[in-house]
């Protein structure tokens, strides 16, 4: 009993010794600076809507020490984002909800595709209090592409124009782009470790039989 004791202990110790963690983009390690729409950090490569106004810098409070913006407050501007071989899930913070530049029933807008097809639209009332202290995200179906963007109740993003608010800069952090579940990996070594118990046992009572067939 003490072997099979000692595996049970193994296999436990691999499940635990190897969590997986969500793979984070927080871009304290990044340049601060302007960006030029094709910014790649942590497999997600950054475009805008309009070509340009990608930046990285500290915000806070509006983002979580550095962290990343899009201007223009007053042309409708917002953020796209590919992912190097797609994912099924994603979450950011986002920030810079100004009161005095919101309306209630503004939004912050997530809208998940792969290629150009359109999966799913993710929406957050902004809690306008310019503060990074909400996410957003999306799990399901695996996709490659994603926009995000500051909006009315309607859903259009703002641009300053007659009738809308101004334009909100969008300022976002700490990307997440895989659950926190076991990898493949540590459910295999998990597997391979009972295996290695149920072989234990097996081996133990032919022993058994064995040692009675010669008493």
């Amino acid at each position: 009993m003490k072997a099979i004791a000692h595996l049970t202990a193994a296999a436990l110790a691999i499940a635990v010794a190897t969590p997986a963690s969500a793979q984070v983009i927080d871009f304290e390690g990044e340049a601060s600076g302007i960006k030029a729409d094709g910014y790649t950090v942590g497999g997600i490569t950054f475009t805008t809507a309009l070509g340009a106004g990608i930046e990285v810098g500290n915000y806070t409070p509006q983002s979580d020490g550095q962290g990343m913006l899009v201007r223009n407050d007053t042309n409708g501007n917002y953020l796209l984002g590919a992912i190097a071989g797609g994912s099924n899930y994603l979450s950011f913070g986002f920030g810079n909800d100004d009161p005095f530049f919101t309306t209630l029933g503004d939004l912050a807008t997530l809208k998940i595709f792969s290629g150009a097809t359109l999966l799913s639209t993710i929406t957050v009332a902004l809690n306008r209090d310019d503060i990074m202290n909400q996410t957003i995200g999306y799990s399901g179906s695996t996709f490659d592409n994603f926009s995000f963007a500051y909006t009315n109740a309607a859903g259009n993003p703002f641009t300053g124009g007659a009738g809308t608010n101004v334009g909100l800069i969008e300022v976002v952090d700490n990307f997440r782009l895989s659950p926190e579940v076991p990898e493949p990996a540590t459910w295999m070594m998990l597997l391979l470790g009972f295996g290695a118990i149920g072989f234990g046992m097996r081996q133990r009572k032919a022993q058994q039989r064995l040692n009675l067939s010669y008493a």
